[in-house]
């Protein structure tokens, strides 16, 4: 799953029901933020971009942390210790990691993530993918788009009335906006003109 929809996802689920919403959007988000840094890193120093998934993503530092990341037991002991030390912020902010993992689980092919990192090396390699058309990528891309789509929505009517103090109405629309047609044109890329 692309990491904007993540983000809108954990938000209309658990932002909804916990609140702690910069919490749920930060948990949302962290798991990919190793993969923007090899990425933004690489091109930064002239790598192609194939390059920077064929051969620097797969070096064994890069995979431990993303892997890691991306961890349901490690998002676990953050939920017990948010838990333990009454501080719901934190533990919100790993559920939200932990549902971005859960998320991930059935979408990644090829490219999975050892879910249960440290405890296991086992990776769930999945018939379907998020990007890759070899494993239904056309299909799932469009699924993803429709809930981001959905989860914009109930967001902008059900959920940004408590938020107007903090973010103004007008420019969360425009940021939800901006997200679904970055969706539109990323499944245009890849799909439609391809």
């Amino acid at each position: 799953m692309h990491t904007p929809g993540h983000v809108l996802l954990n938000l209309a689920l658990l932002g909804n029901i916990v609140g702690h919403e910069g919490a749920v959007v930060a948990g949302a988000l962290v798991p990919d933020v190793p993969i923007v840094v090899l990425y933004l890193r690489e091109r930064l120093r002239g790598t192609p971009t194939e390059t920077i998934w064929s051969v620097c993503y797969q070096r064994k530092h890069w995979l431990a942390v993303i892997h890691g990341a991306h961890s349901a037991p490690l998002a676990a002991l953050g939920i017990c210790i948010g838990w333990l030390t009454h501080a719901p912020s934190v533990m919100y902010f790993f559920y939200s990691v932990l549902g971005h993992a859960l998320c991930d689980f059935p979408l990644h092919a090829e490219d999975a993530h050892r879910h249960l990192f440290p405890l296991s090396n086992y990776r769930f390699i999945s018939p379907w993918s998020y990007w890759d058309h070899r494993h239904h990528g056309r299909v799932v891309a469009l699924i993803e788009a429709v809930v981001a789509v959905t989860c914009s929505g109930f967001i902008y009517f059900s959920m940004s009335p408590r938020w107007t103090q903090i973010v103004p109405r007008p420019l969360l629309g425009t940021l939800l906006i901006a997200i679904n047609l970055w969706y539109a044109q990323n499944y245009y890329r890849n799909f439609v003109r391809s």
